[in-house]
């Protein structure tokens, strides 16, 4: 029995052996695969690295072009604003300007328009009182002429 059972322990060791040594070969295999599949990736990155590295600097030009342009157009359309504010700084002036002349000749046409109403009031009355004047004038010259005709009688 000893020896039955030392032949099986051989027997069932040899077939480890064979078994350990089969797993190691195809985990070998597998290895190499897998090293075989990551230098196909290696080399396939470096081709796209290599045909990439013109479209990036392609990209790298047309971002500094973009931001040029930008800055470009930000520059101007700050000088149109800033035109524009002092546009709009001088129509105020000018605004501001009408509006103090308006308020001058406003003025003026109230004084030019009392003085002609004292005027036209001052040769209104003038003119009343010499019509009254003329008027007693008359008054008297026939009252003398009335006077002058009865001591001719």
């Amino acid at each position: 029995m000893a020896d039955t059972l030392t032949v099986t322990i051989q027997v069932i060791q040899a077939i480890a052996v064979l078994v350990l040594g089969i797993g190691l070969i195809l985990l070998a295999r597998a290895v190499l695969r897998a090293k075989h599949s990551l230098d196909r990736l290696d080399k396939a990155l470096e081709t796209l690295t290599h045909d990439a590295r013109p479209v990036m600097d392609r990209a790298r030009a047309i971002g500094e072009n973009l931001n040029f342009i930008a800055m470009s157009v930000r520059k101007e359309v700050d000088r149109v604003g800033e035109t524009i504010e002092l546009a709009n700084q001088r129509l105020e002036d000018a605004i501001d300007s009408a509006e103090e002349r308006v308020q001058e000749l406003g003025a003026l046409i109230d004084v030019v328009q009392g003085e002609v109403q004292d005027t036209l009031l001052t040769a209104t009355s003038t003119i009343r009182g010499i019509r009254t004047g003329a008027r007693m004038l008359r008054r008297r010259g026939r009252n003398d002429n009335e006077d002058d005709e009865p001591e001719d009688e």
